[in-house]
């Protein structure tokens, strides 16, 4: 991956940065997201990734879709998995696959996705793609070493619907990574991206 850190004080200041601070558990469970807007829903992929709720993420996610690896990331394997060629994209099965091993497994996840320049759909919009949104990803393997990613960009395409209540709600239908920051040549460790990360935890 792209780097292997060591949890000193500064990191332990960016886990709290990511987490923010709309994300207390209440009664042993996360806050709700509502899905009124894009913006609601990237909130909603933070909330299930930082208090490893799977259900937020799965009612994030459109039954069609599909998550676009980087395509520096394409044919490569991730860390440790060498038989395992990371593919162009994923379904919505194997996305969440992928994500609940992380959850599962992971000692500690903390994401922060940058919803402040989307903007707010009009009235009759059904569509919406969110282009160079940055994220901050860093994911801990055990209490001092872990995983950080933090270049790059992702963008997002969004489709509305209307739930049971008739009321108008918002999804992901397609989720581009774009977070493979190359080679640091000074430390000499492999590019690490999103996808890279995520393939990690990937169990066909």
């Amino acid at each position: 991956m792209k780097r292997t850190i060591t949890l000193t004080t500064a990191v332990t200041a960016a886990v709290l940065a990511f987490a923010g601070c709309d994300e207390r558990v209440i009664n042993g469970e996360p806050p709700k997201p509502e899905y009124t807007s894009p913006a609601t829903v990237l909130k909603a992929v933070q909330i299930s990734f930082n208090q490893r709720y799977i259900d937020y993420l799965k009612k994030s996610l459109s039954p069609e879709f599909i998550f676009y690896f980087d395509p520096r990331d394409v044919g490569a394997s991730p860390p440790g998995k060498p038989g395992y060629k990371i593919p162009e994209s994923w379904s919505h099965d194997d996305f969440t696959k992928a994500a609940n091993g992380m959850l599962n497994m992971a000692y500690s996840i903390s994401l922060f996705v940058r919803v402040g320049p989307l903007h707010e759909p009009g009235e009759n919009e059904t569509t919406y793609k969110a282009e160079n949104v940055t994220i901050s990803l860093l994911v801990m393997v055990d209490e001092v070493n872990g995983f950080m990613i933090d270049k790059g960009f992702c963008d997002f395409a969004f489709e509305a619907y209307y739930n049971e209540q008739k009321e108008k709600r918002w999804r992901l239908t397609g989720w581009w990574d774009f977070t493979s920051g190359g080679y640091d040549e000074s430390a000499a460790v492999a590019p690490g991206s999103l996808g890279k990360l995520l393939a990690l935890y990937y169990r066909e």
